[in-house]
Formats: structure tokens, C-alpha cells, sequence
């Protein structure tokens, strides 16, 4: 006896292109983007609602073949252009969800700039149209007197900073690329850097690192694990918590800062990772990021032997997570203030790190790469180079020579 199978899918809806899934009873659209053809959910059941979503995705469909076809044809408007170049730069895999996030953002606010500085929409005009005055006027507006909100703060700030000037001048430098190998422009409106004329980019101060000692850090370190508030006798466990708790603040600001993990590295720290010479951190910065292996100074070599010997008298776990926070932003705050020195970030203790190896003169190339930069040194170098010299010199004037026979 032969089951007679029941149809998956059915199209008598009415409206072409779209399907019921008879299983569910919602409603689908089919349509060809690109080249191929896909499904796509209404996510309602309810026909006259799937209707007009259906014909939204139409349209959406609809336009964007005729934005490629635009592009392919060397037509493409600056709107045309711009999502390709991003719709590129979010299919590549190798890019962090933090740069894609990144250049998500850069869109949007060179969009909402220029319709600011010059009251015409970006998306709409021809790449023949953008000129490097435009470009000038838009980035010195944007660095004097553009307002944002940081983080949904309540008061607005004005004027960006010229590290976000410069790299949303560099994103629309990059779309007039593509114009030109679309053919859309015979060649580059502008350069970011014109041998004639005021320089586009905005001038980028690299901040001088201001560290404290390494007596400094001692303290700094001691004081996050002081409380200095009166505790309630009437709850112990309360006690113990909070006392536990600023010790393993210490304690993760300590490995920071004597092993240069990121803080989303430390917070995955186990014991597991915890080698006779070395310690194994896991790449934590982006999905392609490269675990790596730092040997052990001295003073990660100490607090790591603490840090066991506590757990072994409390009974505790030596294997899964060594720490049980993420973060210790308002512990360290607090304790910079206590020990009355400038307020210190997570990757401060990154710099420190770097910072004490190289006075111990290890080389920066060995640095960037217990660092985990791909970059063979460069960032480092921009970074550190300043302390280099100044180690070599105060080095150099250690150096004692007895007097030359003859002089």
C-alpha cells in the first residue's frame, strides 16, 4: 500500500512568488537576488499581511539589481557604490566582527555629515560631483563642529576626533575607488594626502604613555585588595564574598599587567593554560585571532604560585577558569584614586607589561609578538619606540670607562 504524500508547499496564494508552507501555515516569498533564486520568511500566517511584506521584498529585490546593474554598467551613484564596498567587506571572513561593526558605523555618519554640511543626500549623487573641496569641507566640519552622543550620553559632544575624521575621509576615498575600476570615474577625485594644498587627513597626536613605577604598580595592586569600609558583622558570608572578591580583582589586574593579556584573554585564562615556562593565551580580539604562548616573567611566575597555593587551602578547583570576573575597571579606578595616581584602563596594564620588558631589554619585535600583533613590530614601535630610546640613554650613562692611556 503506497502513502500518498501530503504537498510541502503551496502556491495558489494568488500573488506570485509567494508560497504557504502548508506544515506551518506561514507564508514565503521566492524571489531572484542575484543570480539565484531564494526563500524568504514572511514570518506571518496571515494572508493580506504576507502580501505586503511580499511585495516590500520585492521591491527591496528590485533595487538592488538595479543598483548592480548600475555598478556593472559604470553608472553607480555614490549609494550604489558604497554598498557594494560594504556589502564586500562584510562577506570577507577574515574581518572581526568589530571592524564590520566599525565600518558599519563610518557609513552611516558620513552619510548624516555630508547631508549636514551641504544639505543634499550622499546616496544620490554622481562620484563626478564629490571634489577634494568637498571632501576638505566635510572633515574640517565634521572635526569643529559636527554633534554626536557618546554612548546615548544626554548632552551631545561637538566636533570628532581626528582619528574618526580620518577614517571616514579614508571610506570615501575608498568608494571613489571603485568608481574608478567601474568606470564610473576616469580617475581619483582627490588624494588624502595632495602634494598641493592642505592636507585632508586631520593630524593624529600620538598620547606619550604616562605609566607609573613599578613601586607605584606594588601599591596600586595592594591597595585593590585593602577595604577600607566597614563590613556588616551581621552577614559573614557577605564578608567573605567581598573580600574574595577585591582579591581576585587584584589578582586579574596583576596578570594583566605581568603577562600583557587582553582582558577578554584573562577572563578565559585556565589552569590548563598554566605551562612550567610559559602561559598560553587564547585569542580572544576577533574570531581569526591566534592563540600564543608568553614565557613567564618572574612576577607572573609568583602570583600564578599564590594565586594555587589559596586555592589549595580553600579546597578549590584547579582546573577550568582561573578567574571567576570578567573585568576589574571599577576596582582598578578606585584604587588609582586611593593611591593618587591617573586613572588606569585594562589596557594600561598591557602597557605596563610592555613597558617593564622593555626596560629588562628585551626587543620590541619579541614584545609585539607576546603582544599577539600580526603587524611583525610596527604598532609596537609606535607605541614603545619613545621608551627604547629613553632606556637606551639612561643605559648609556650607566656605562663607565677607565681612562684612555695616552689621553
Amino acid at each position: 500500500m503506497q502513502v500518498s504524500s501530503a504537498p510541502v508547499w503551496d502556491s495558489s496564494t494568488g500573488v506570485p512568488g509567494m508560497l504557504k508552507h502548508v506544515p506551518s501555515g506561514r507564508f514565503y516569498s521566492r524571489i531572484q537576488v542575484g543570480g539565484t533564486r531564494t526563500m524568504k520568511a514572511l514570518k506571518t500566517k496571515v494572508w493580506r499581511i504576507a502580501k505586503l511584506r511580499h511585495l516590500d521584498k520585492i521591491a527591496k529585490a528590485e533595487r538592488q539589481r538595479q543598483r548592480r546593474m548600475r555598478v556593472v554598467e559604470g553608472r553607480g551613484l555614490m549609494g550604489d557604490l558604497i554598498e557594494k564596498y560594504q556589502a564586500d567587506y562584510l562577506a570577507n571572513t577574515t574581518r572581526a566582527k568589530r571592524s564590520k561593526a566599525s565600518l558599519k558605523s563610518a557609513v552611516k555618519r558620513l552619510e548624516r555629515c555630508w547631508q549636514m554640511c551641504f544639505g543634499s543626500d550622499f546616496r544620490l549623487l554622481k562620484p563626478q560631483q564629490v571634489t577634494v573641496d568637498h571632501a576638505r569641507r566635510v572633515a574640517n566640519f565634521m572635526h569643529t563642529e559636527a554633534e554626536y552622543r557618546w554612548h546615548n550620553t544626554k548632552k551631545p559632544r561637538k566636533g570628532y576626533g581626528a582619528v574618526t575624521v580620518n577614517k571616514t575621509i579614508e571610506l570615501l576615498h575608498r568608494v571613489l575607488r571603485i568608481a574608478v575600476e567601474t568606470g564610473a570615474l576616469p580617475a581619483l577625485m582627490f588624494e588624502l594626502d595632495p602634494v598641493v594644498g592642505e592636507p585632508i587627513r586631520k593630524h593624529e597626536e600620538r598620547k606619550k604613555l604616562r605609566l607609573p613605577s613599578s613601586e607605584k604598580m606594588q601599591e596600586l595592586f595592594a591597595q585593590m585588595r585593602v577595604i577600607d569600609y566597614k563590613l556588616p558583622d551581621e552577614n559573614p558570608e557577605l564578608r567573605v564574598y567581598l573580600v574574595d572578591r577585591a582579591a581576585e580583582s587584584a589578582d586579574f589586574a596583576e596578570f594583566m599587567a605581568y603577562s600583557g593579556a587582553r582582558v577578554g584573554e584573562a577572563a578565559v585564562f585556565r589552569w590548563e593554560d598554566d605551562l612550567e615556562k610559559s602561559v598560553i593565551l587564547r585569542g580572544t580580539k576577533s574570531e581569526n585571532s591566534a592563540d600564543r604562548e608568553v614565557p613567564k616573567i618572574a612576577a607572573l611566575r609568583d602570583l600564578l604560585r599564590v594565586i594555587r597555593e589559596r586555592r589549595k587551602e580553600t579546597g578549590q578547583s584547579l582546573k577550568g577558569k582561573v578567574f571567576s570576573i570578567k573585568q576589574c575597571r571599577d576596582a582598578l579606578t578606585t584604587a588609582c584614586k586611593k593611591v593618587e595616581i591617573e586613572r588606569l584602563t585594562h589596557h594600561s596594564l598591557r602597557h605596563f607589561f610592555a613597558t617593564i620588558c622593555i626596560e629588562a631589554g628585551v626587543d620590541i619585535p619579541t614584545i609585539s609578538r607576546w603582544l599577539g600583533h600580526a603587524d611583525g613590530g610596527v604598532l609596537a614601535m609606535q607605541t614603545y619606540g619613545h621608551l627604547r630610546t629613553e632606556h637606551s640613554f639612561a643605559a648609556a650613562a650607566k656605562v663607565k670607562v677607565g681612562t684612555v692611556a695616552g689621553g
